[in-house]
């Protein structure tokens, strides 16, 4: 048994953790530390991801962005909801309670069921072969991802979040490089994409890969069919798989009903502009890839003050993003929109400003169900983001067809906003329940 000790303003808690032989957890580096590291991996790799966003802009149409910004919008649903959150399941496993084989395992088969879901359900909801290929291969790809997401879990929970930012930056700058040569050379979409997935491949077996033998040891088995150890982890997971699921409907649900009743060319510009706006939820997906650890070792040992404070602290972060961002993306929102893309996005620098207020209220969400999961309250989640989803569905159908790219955008900000009242209220039922 390893031991981690919390110092408290009253009292020093010990907690008695089951930690692989191979981690020494006094070396853990400091949570800033680890969020400059996620936050540098993860600047990094989502510009590298706009980065092969605007080069189709760049070298191809709008309609060539649908394609691509459709391919994604169709697989991340399935594989949020087959990924089962294991990374998060895995980060606040901090008595190790499953073994890395079983998290790769379980991760492996449901990410190979995922694939075979789409490709089987393509047939019926796209009839253009093009468009089809290029969903499927961007599929390909997500499953690759997958699989470095699983290994980014281990080294979460052991905070070693330095690793997971490298592969992070191997993966974007490598990809993006490939992936624009390869459509300034051939002009094929397609083709582009199966070339960022050979990148993605190499780096998962190249450098993923012999950072978990690092840790668990080189003749540690990476895959373990045990029935009723995947089964039990499963069921562990499920309630976050619906979690995710239903997050990733709220944000594309208004993207299919973009596609349906304004075509490819106003879903790309609407993907576009909310890209603009994954640079805030940057600086959010890594505190709480730092800090989610952190907290799960607080609420275990029952330091619930300092858990609510932590979470308060980090809260604030998106009334200040709705603060300055609102005025700042109207003061230079129209020649940003034109430098990035064409003049035709600068025209909707209305929706830019809608979709910066959306994300400082989905921070304040981020956090609130951030403690949730290291709270270990799973199910508890899914009530709130099923009724989010239900939202953002009527409002779509309401708003979309009248108001297009601003209904889409009003229709994802009521959303929001069920979420963040959602998380509240869930967030103090779990703490009185622990104070008893």
């Amino acid at each position: 048994m390893n031991r981690r000790v919390w110092a408290h303003p009253r009292k020093t808690q010990v907690i008695e953790l089951a930690q692989p032989p191979t981690a020494i957890r006094s070396e853990i580096p400091t949570l800033r530390n680890n969020f400059v590291w996620t936050f540098a991996g993860s600047v990094l790799y989502t510009g590298c991801q706009w980065g092969m966003l605007s080069a189709i802009a760049k070298l191809g149409s709008t309609s060539l962005v649908g394609q691509f910004t459709l391919g994604l919008a169709v697989a991340a649903p399935v594989f949020m909801f087959t990924n089962l959150q294991l990374r998060a399941v895995q980060a606040t496993d901090v008595n190790a309670e499953c073994g890395f084989a079983d998290y790769f395992s379980l991760r492996l088969l449901a990410t190979l069921g995922g694939l075979i879901a789409i490709a089987a359900l393509l047939p019926f909801v796209v009839s253009s072969p093009t468009v089809r290929l290029v969903i499927l291969l961007v599929a390909l790809s997500k499953c690759i991802e997958c699989m470095s997401d699983v290994t980014a879990g281990l080294l979460q929970r052991e905070e070693r979040l330095k690793r997971v930012a490298i592969s992070q930056i191997i993966r974007g700058i490598g990809s993006v490089l490939v992936f624009s040569l390869t459509l300034a050379y051939s002009r094929d979409l397609a083709l582009a994409v199966v070339a960022m997935s050979a990148v993605w491949f190499a780096v998962l077996l190249f450098y993923d890969v012999p950072n978990v033998k690092a840790l668990i040891g080189r003749h540690e088995r990476f895959f373990r069919f045990d029935r009723r150890a995947l089964w039990r982890l499963a069921m562990l997971g499920l309630p976050l798989g619906w979690v995710a699921t239903f997050a990733s409907l709220n944000v594309n649900i208004p993207r299919y009903f973009l596609e349906h009743y304004r075509g490819l060319a106003d879903q790309g510009i609407y993907a576009s502009l909310a890209y603009l706006v994954v640079g805030v939820s940057l600086i959010v997906y890594a505190l709480t890839q730092s800090v989610t650890t952190r907290l799960a070792y607080l609420f275990a040992s029952g330091n619930l003050k300092q858990f609510a404070r932590m979470l308060t602290k980090l809260s604030m972060l998106g009334v200040l993003i709705a603060i300055v961002g609102v005025p700042l993306t109207f003061a230079v929102g129209r020649p940003l929109l034109t430098l990035l893309y064409r003049r035709e996005y600068g025209d909707h620098v209305g929706l830019m400003a809608l979709l910066v207020g959306i994300a400082g209220i989905s921070t304040i969400g981020a956090f609130l169900f951030c403690g949730l999961t290291a709270a270990r309250a799973f199910r508890a989640q899914v009530p709130v983001y099923l009724a989010a989803v239900l939202v953002v569905t009527v409002g779509s159908a309401l708003l979309v067809p009248r108001y297009g790219l601003m209904g889409a955008g009003t229709a994802v900000l009521l959303s929001t906003v069920t979420i963040v009242l959602g998380g509240i209220w869930m967030m103090r039922k779990i703490v009185r329940s622990q104070l008893g």
